[in-house]
């Protein structure tokens, strides 16, 4: 991803490539917009068209690179028993809860607030690259996960919110060191970014305080993979990126086995193996998915 890193974008570019980097194309190297798109796991997509003008750019880009119909294309694993919905809408404010039935939606408004929150702190275009599609990766795995939980009716223990931020740290990991390491580098600069405040909760919401669901989320990455993740372990004095206090640090190896025994009993089931292995051994970058790469 060095050439990425190297590329001067836009916000509305950047948002593109956020899209992009999560539905890591499942389609090979061929044109993905031009595949005929296969959707066994009953994703259902829709495009919402904004009212506001200052977001139409924004549902253009999208909608004509498919960015939803290759969300299906990453999700074809799942074999659900009925219709998961998925949709890009304008909400009136930066997030819209998910209600039991659905739809997944994710707002143009959260797309806009990330983008403004990285270019007013940051013009480095490497942390641009970092935090914009780290960030966004997180937000759109956990509100997924959300809506599995409901189709697959999966008893939570706690609040589903901090079981979602779970759930989306442990996908994330089973698609390459390289794609989670930016991940979770991304969303812990956004969290500093953005005064802690991560998805936009508030200490009187039915969620736990957002510190504590971002902890929870280093510390499945951390369990999960202490080498590639050890810039999260505890070390002394002041530093300049999150780390897990060592308290905590000691168990997330136990967390993360939970987590991952808890999938395993509950959402595998649901999961084909032989089409997980077709979407992990595909290349998830094409070579026009970000402005300013030679093809």
């Amino acid at each position: 991803m060095a050439w990425l890193r190297k590329c001067q974008m836009s916000p509305l570019d950047r948002v593109v490539v956020f899209l992009c980097v999560i539905i890591w194309s499942a389609f090979g190297p061929h044109d993905a917009r031009a595949q005929s798109f296969v959707n066994p796991a009953q994703i259902h997509i829709s495009y919402d068209v904004p009212t506001d003008p200052k977001f139409r750019p924004m549902y253009d880009a999208l909608k004509r690179r498919n960015v939803l119909e290759r969300l299906q294309g990453f999700l074809s694993p799942l074999r659900l028993p009925k219709e998961l919905s998925v949709r890009l809408a304008q909400c009136g404010a930066e997030t819209s809860p998910y209600p039991p039935g659905g739809p997944v939606t994710i707002c143009y408004e959260m797309v806009q607030r990330i983008s403004d929150i990285t270019f007013q702190n940051t013009t480095d275009p490497n942390d641009r690259v970092l935090v914009i599609d780290g960030t966004f990766v997180q937000m759109v795995l956990h509100e997924v996960a959300l809506a599995v939980f409901d189709v697959l009716q999966v008893p939570i223990w706690g609040r589903a919110e901090d079981a979602a931020d779970r759930v989306s740290a442990l996908i994330m990991m089973q698609f390459g060191d390289e794609l989670a390491v930016t991940t979770i580098i991304g969303t812990a600069k956004f969290f500093e970014y953005s005064k802690h405040e991560w998805t936009g909760g508030d200490f009187a919401s039915q969620g736990s305080p957002e510190a504590q669901r971002f902890y929870n989320y280093l510390c499945i990455a951390y369990g999960g993979d202490p080498i590639a993740f050890r810039f999260l372990a505890p070390r002394p004095g002041p530093s300049a990126f999150a780390t897990l206090p060592e308290h905590r640090a000691a168990r997330c190896a136990g967390e993360y086995h939970q987590v991952r025994h808890a999938f395993d009993m509950r959402i595998m089931p649901f999961v084909d193996p032989d089409a997980v292995t077709k979407v992990r051994a595909s290349q998830w970058l094409l070579s026009d998915e970000y402005p300013g790469r030679s093809k």
